[in-house]
């Protein structure tokens, strides 16, 4: 039975940035840096955030809504937890919240597009869980703290579940920290080295560059990297010398991107980018789209010095690297093709919690 003191009005608003991988992504899937020597991953963090609110509900039921999605379903706790229409928030509510606490409205928005290769379902897990913890400790239950640990591992099991297929850990971290991070991968841990673009270290050098520079394009495509991945993962483990060789490179050139990024060299962060890419594209040959290749070309041939596709690729956003004095031309060489500059840029802050009552 719900205390007096439970039933308190309360409105919890969490956001957290999605993310644009700059080098190492996929071999964020455990196991598969256990294979390899050298290994990183490097993201940044994007304006393109998740959004969740939460309030008590006032009629017994619960009602979760996803705006972007246009999806919304209500009922008891029995009946959302098993929601086939909204299974991620389903699950979240499963994990993180019980049937003798009060019923809620969760109400979802994502701003980045749909299969957009940001991460947008990882970062909308992370800023979910974090709303939930929150509501919970305006409840007056026993104080949770939030571990950033703890919350990864319980998103990356929920979305498995939910793909059938492995995930990597990349996105949360970029969700939960914000800014530029350094992802690796010694036995027995991860390690996340998180750097403060707006800082005054040679890492932050590094994230005001991008600041200047990035320029996020929408192709007009999703894409599923889910597909891509397991591919991947499944020919790793099914013993294709060559792929691991590729993998390798990569990996060896992530680890060139995160000294870069350390020490504040741009110039060599870009350049480890861009030779990991080129590699990237030849794990799958669908990893550029007709629409992608081209806006990309175009980009390109304005003065971008660097275009890549965000995630595992078939479609969705591509990153694109344009100093000051090119960015209109690009932007419109990007148009022209078909590409949707899309209004964001690097965050400086991961998941971010307000509550009142």
């Amino acid at each position: 039975m719900v205390s007096p003191a439970t039933e308190q009005q309360f409105h919890v608003r969490c956001t957290a940035p999605t993310r644009i991988d700059l080098a190492g992504g996929t071999i964020d899937l455990w196991p598969i840096h256990q294979l390899l020597e050298e290994k990183a991953t490097v993201n940044c963090a994007v304006t393109l955030p998740a959004q969740v609110d939460i309030e008590p509900s006032s009629n017994g039921k619960f009602y979760l809504q996803s705006i972007d999605q246009k999806i919304a379903v209500s009922g008891t706790f029995d009946e959302c937890i098993r929601t086939r229409e909204l299974p991620l928030l389903g699950l979240f509510l499963k994990a993180w919240w019980s049937a003798d606490l009060p019923p809620l409205r969760i109400r979802t928005e994502a701003r980045s597009p749909a299969g957009a290769g940001l991460g947008g379902s990882s970062c909308l897990a992370v800023t979910l869980g974090g709303a939930l913890l929150r509501a919970k400790d305006l409840l007056g239950r026993k104080r949770t703290t939030l571990d950033e640990f703890y919350l990864v591992q319980t998103a990356s099991d929920i979305e498995a579940k939910l793909i059938h297929a492995p995930t990597g850990i990349q996105d949360y971290w970029g969700a939960l920290r914000g800014g530029l991070n350094i992802i690796e991968f010694p036995a027995g841990r991860v390690t996340i080295e998180t750097h403060d673009p707006g800082g005054n270290s040679g890492p932050a050098q590094v994230g005001r560059r991008l600041e200047d520079e990035l320029i996020l394009c929408y192709s007009g495509k999703s894409r599923q990297s889910a597909i891509n991945n397991w591919e991947i993962f499944k020919r790793v483990f099914d013993g294709d010398q060559e792929l691991l060789k590729k993998l390798a490179a990569i990996g060896a050139l992530a680890q060139k991107c995160a000294d870069a990024v350390r020490s504040g060299n741009y110039d060599g962060m870009l350049e480890s980018s861009k030779a990991e890419w080129q590699i990237r594209c030849q794990l799958w040959p669908n990893i550029h789209t007709v629409e992608t290749r081209k806006q990309a070309d175009a980009a390109l041939t304005a003065g971008a010095r660097l275009a890549r596709v965000c995630g595992a690729g078939g479609g969705g956003v591509m990153a694109v690297i344009a100093p000051q004095e090119v960015r209109e031309q690009v932007q419109s060489a990007l148009a022209s093709q078909g590409g949707l500059i899309l209004r964001a840029g690097v965050a400086r802050e991961g998941l971010v919690a307000d509550s009142s009552t």
